[in-house]
């Protein structure tokens, strides 16, 4: 007797002490879970300290660490590789867990499945998520519920499915101001959603939001992602002011380091303001450097308007054929197809529910049913006696009723002929619109010969122009040679040597350039008074050039005459044009 006191004694002092371990060991991680929200990387080596002792207990204590090892993971951004652990944390949970825990389970199925780019998957985890917090509203987690509007919200969107991405982006803002918990993220999702929408007002208006409340809380260095897309959303809508405002609180460059969303937000600002090349370098290096395929995605889409509207059309196809390829990568058609599927099975279980929920409510009044239908056919009976009497009395009316209704038979038919002549009218109406359209379609025929011989009478009038300008290019050599035969006339003596300078056999002596001003003086007297006074400062040289010019000299004569470059001697002519033109 005393032996089996001794064990029975044994067996409750056992169970005391496991309940006290279970309840130890879950008192310690929910003291991680709360380092956790704040310091992830610490929470996970406190958790990691644990996993000897929990291993030892039951499956409700090792479910428990191993969802809060995955919900530290996500909050540390660390990305899963497999959804094995969460599949079975799902079933366990499911089955044992309060509404509260399955929120919880399924909010972080939804992560894992958003980062294993599962997107149906996350979307259906997140629905049921919804549910179980939508069931007990008294004892669900807010924040979790506002941070899973903001995870369907990103889903949605991701698949351009903007109308839904917008229901979610207001539910996460309605939440975060109830709770007191407002940041700059509900503001961001609802105006890229709006922006989505062509809603450009409403979009703004959020923006706007955003900017104040990271000014006010001058929190712009730990939202340097935000400010970036920020800056990317101001100049989608051209709102370029407030898009340099937000250049102003990039804290770092860019252009070093690993790309991060400023390079794109940049990109786009110059792209906006017609700076092709300063955008180029930008979207450059997130195509060089960056992973992200949808990143790309946009970038690509990007660079093919940039280079199309500035009619670089080889750059235009390049890029056109890579965002093709991205969009081919992440087939936004089939993932809006699923992510329709999963909110079409969502509704679904919906609907179940309530069909349920309709046929407890039935069973509860099927006795009540009894009682009514016996009522209904006590007042069946005495309705029908009285109905008995009134069908008496309704007879001589019907009667009535059916002298009237041969009266209107005979006008239904009359009415009906008179259709049919209607009818016969139309015909000949389509009739005589059909000649009609056959004489429209050839004054069309006359009209296409009359265009065409405008176009060929405008070939005629564009040759006649090219004719008109190479007459006047032979013009103005003929008044170079003018000029030049002129000079021969009355300076012989001067003649042979330019000749020969001209050639570059010879260089012209100072005497011969004094014959050749002296020259050219006798024949305009007028010459070099009018180059003092128009210009005070004139060289040597420039004053050898203007002289060779005014005699009527080629180019490539005076370079040879001048070893000037061919390029100052442009820029004098320029200079003293109206050498070529004096009349004197």
């Amino acid at each position: 007797m005393k032996k089996h006191l001794f064990w029975h004694f044994f067996v409750l002092v056992s169970l005391l002490l496991t309940a006290c371990s279970e309840d130890r060991s879950l008192g310690r991680m929910e003291q991680i879970k709360a380092i956790g929200d704040s310091d992830p990387e610490m929470a996970l080596s406190m958790l990691d300290s644990l996993e000897i002792e929990v291993r030892d207990k039951g499956d409700y204590i090792k479910s428990k660490y191993d969802l809060l090892r995955i919900r530290l993971n996500d909050k540390a951004y660390k990305i899963p590789t497999s959804d094995i652990m969460i599949k079975k944390l799902v079933t366990f949970f499911e089955a044992n867990g309060s509404d509260a825990e399955k929120q919880e389970v399924h909010y972080y199925a939804g992560s894992v499945y958003r980062d294993l780019q599962d997107t149906p998957r996350a979307l259906e985890h997140f629905f049921k998520s919804l549910d179980y917090a939508n069931a007990n509203p008294e004892k669900c987690d807010s924040v979790m519920l506002c941070n899973t509007y903001s995870n369907i919200n990103y889903l949605e969107y991701k698949v351009q499915n903007y109308g839904e991405s917008l229901k979610a982006a207001i539910k996460e803002l309605e939440i975060s101001k109830k709770t007191n918990t407002e940041s700059s993220i509900p503001f961001s999702h609802l105006g890229a959603s709006y922006q989505a929408l062509k809603k450009n007002k409403e979009a703004e208006i959020a923006y706007d939001s955003v900017y104040s409340h990271i000014v006010q809380t001058k929190t712009e260095a730990e939202n340097q992602n935000v400010v970036a897309a920020l800056l990317y959303r101001y100049s989608e809508l051209k709102a370029m002011s407030k898009a340099k405002d937000c250049i102003k609180l990039i804290r770092e460059n860019p252009l070093e380091g690993e790309p991060t969303y400023a390079c794109v937000a940049l990109g786009e600002y110059y792209r906006t303001l017609g700076k092709v090349d300063s955008a180029a370098i930008y979207f450059g290096r997130i195509l060089d450097k960056s992973t992200d395929i949808y990143v790309k995605y946009d970038v690509t889409k990007l660079m093919f308007n940039m280079y199309n509207s500035a009619d670089d059309t080889e750059k235009a196809r390049l890029y056109a054929a890579s965002y093709m390829m991205y969009s081919d990568s992440l087939d936004f058609g089939k993932r809006q197809e699923l992510a329709a599927t999963v909110n079409n099975a969502y509704q679904y279980h919906l609907d179940q529910k309530r069909e349920q929920d309709l046929k407890e409510e039935k069973e509860r009044y099927k006795s009540i049913s009894v009682i009514v239908f016996l009522a209904g056919s006590l007042i069946a009976c005495v309705t029908y006696i009285v109905n008995f009497k009134r069908k008496q009395r309704h007879l001589k009316e019907v009667a009535a009723l059916s002298s009237e209704l041969q009266r209107v038979s005979d006008d239904d038919k009359k009415l009906r002929e008179d259709i049919k002549r209607k009818e016969k009218d139309l015909a000949e109406s389509m009739a005589s619109l059909k000649r009609s359209s056959s004489e429209l379609d050839d004054v069309k025929k006359k009209l296409q010969r009359v265009n065409q011989e405008l176009l060929e009478n405008n070939d005629v009038l564009k040759k006649t122009e090219e004719q008109l300008e190479e007459k006047k290019e032979q013009n103005k050599t003929f008044i170079k040679l003018l000029h030049q035969s002129e000079f021969e006339g009355k300076a012989e003596d001067v003649i042979r040597a330019v000749r020969a300078a001209s050639k570059g056999k010879k260089e012209m002596t100072l005497a011969e350039w004094k014959q050749l001003y002296k020259a050219v003086d006798e024949l305009y007297p007028t010459f070099h008074e009018t180059i003092l006074k128009q210009h005070r400062r004139v060289s040597d040289k420039e004053m050898q050039v203007l002289y060779l010019i005014r005699i009527g000299l080629s180019k490539q004569q005076i370079i040879n005459m001048t070893d000037i470059a061919r390029v100052t001697i442009w820029r004098w002519e320029k200079k003293f044009e109206w050498v070529l033109t004096s009349d004197e």
